[in-house]
């Protein structure tokens, strides 16, 4: 699998020309497979649920996907040293000038993550299916669940990535809000988040250490963190810091929940007409990430929309305020997030399964059972140049 495009990836998976989709069940038919067949795995149906994951969710769509052909990845960590790099005399030696830089190299770690399989199932009665053909029944019953399933699935796996850092990752996804973390937030809101993947290569109670993101965290004191209202200086901090730490302008996104739109569409209208012209942009070309492509000029429409050049999308999923956030004037709203894409991506080990278990001698009892299934991890690649604005409340 090694080498493996993306796209090769998932057509082998759902045709069973993989390992682990042999493990999943999935195998590949002498027959066409319809959708009337009753097979314990139905790769078509679950097919169609990961191609709305990565077109109608609000966040999993927007990242990059990499099939699962390894556990392990590198992580830059530093530059190489000054010393190595300097102008050298006519006929001078580029070799090392001391023991202290012989051999310099970029400092990388190897980082390692565990498949965390997401399965949103749900069960139907032979009684509930007999009436469901009643008069007074849900026609349609077992495509109407299992078009409520599919939902779901999107829904519950987009909430995961959104999930607030005090809540750890567990069986599920890790957050895009635990990627962008640092030392401060760490030890004294989420004293428990001490690794993302687990072992002891990401220990976020070391100070300035390569795997911190650039948190706009305020007054952090007493286990809680001081509520303060949004301003553009705080987004234009967050961006200069990713620009300064090594992010390109074309790989980096804003995501952030409704109520927090409406407070940069107040700000920006309200600020200077520099403010507005930064918001503007009206020449600007439309924008794409991983497909999702973006409009230009001042289109705040909830769905999309710019600052600085840089496109902002919006969920449901980042609506909360932070936790341990209190003592603000006004109540408390969520984040706002400033992704660097070309550093995240989500490794897929099993794409979207639709699995079936029909007979009712082998599940013993008078049910059907199924689930959708998706199998894989949110990794990063680079933390420096990621960050979160947190600790906000709803303007005056």
């Amino acid at each position: 699998m090694a080498g493996m495009s993306f796209t090769d990836y998932v057509n082998a998976y759902y045709k069973g020309g993989l390992e682990i989709s042999q493990r999943y069940g999935i195998s590949k038919a002498a027959d066409e497979l319809t959708t009337g067949d009753d097979t314990y795995f139905n790769t078509m149906f679950g097919a169609s649920v990961f191609n709305n994951l990565n077109t109608k969710s609000d966040v999993f769509k927007l990242l990059r996907k990499e099939g699962w052909t390894q556990s392990g990845w590198r992580v830059l960590t530093d530059r190489t040293v000054a010393a190595s790099n300097k102008g050298i005399a006519e006929g001078g030696s580029f070799g090392p000038t001391s023991a202290s830089v012989e051999g310099d190299v970029p400092d990388i770690v190897e980082v390692s993550a565990t498949m965390k399989e997401i399965v949103s199932p749900y069960t139907v009665s032979t009684r509930a299916a007999l009436l469901s053909e009643a008069d007074d029944g849900v026609k349609g019953l077992a495509t109407f669940l299992r078009q409520q399933a599919a939902e779901a699935h999107s829904f519950y796996i987009d909430q995961m990535l959104c999930t607030d850092p005090a809540t750890l990752a567990g069986d599920n996804m890790e957050s895009l809000l635990r990627v962008a973390m640092d030392d401060t937030v760490t030890t004294a809101l989420v004293a428990t988040d001490a690794d993302m993947y687990g072992g002891a290569v990401i220990d976020r109670s070391t100070a300035s250490a390569w795997h911190h993101g650039y948190v706009d965290h305020g007054t952090i004191g007493g286990g809680n963190e001081t509520e303060r209202p949004l301003t553009l200086s705080m987004l234009d901090q967050i961006i200069q810091n990713a620009i300064e730490a090594g992010a390109q302008y074309s790989d980096l996104i804003f995501l952030t929940g409704y109520q927090q739109l409406t407070e940069i569409k107040q700000l920006i209208t309200s600020g200077t007409s520099n403010a507005t012209w930064r918001m503007a942009l009206e020449s600007q070309a439309p924008k794409g990430t991983n497909g999702v492509a973006s409009e230009p000029g001042m289109n705040l429409d909830g769905r999309v929309g710019y600052y600085d050049s840089i496109p902002i999308y919006a969920t449901q999923h980042l609506k909360d305020p932070m936790a341990n956030a209190t003592g603000g004037s006004t109540a408390g709203m969520g984040p706002v997030l400033l992704l660097d894409m070309s550093s995240l991506y989500v490794k897929i080990a099993a794409p979207t399964t639709f699995l079936a278990q029909e007979d009712l001698a082998n599940v013993a009892a008078l049910k059907r059972n199924y689930a959708f299934m998706t199998a894989g991890e949110l990794i990063c690649t680079k933390f420096k140049t990621q960050g979160q604005i947190r600790g906000l409340e709803v303007s005056a």
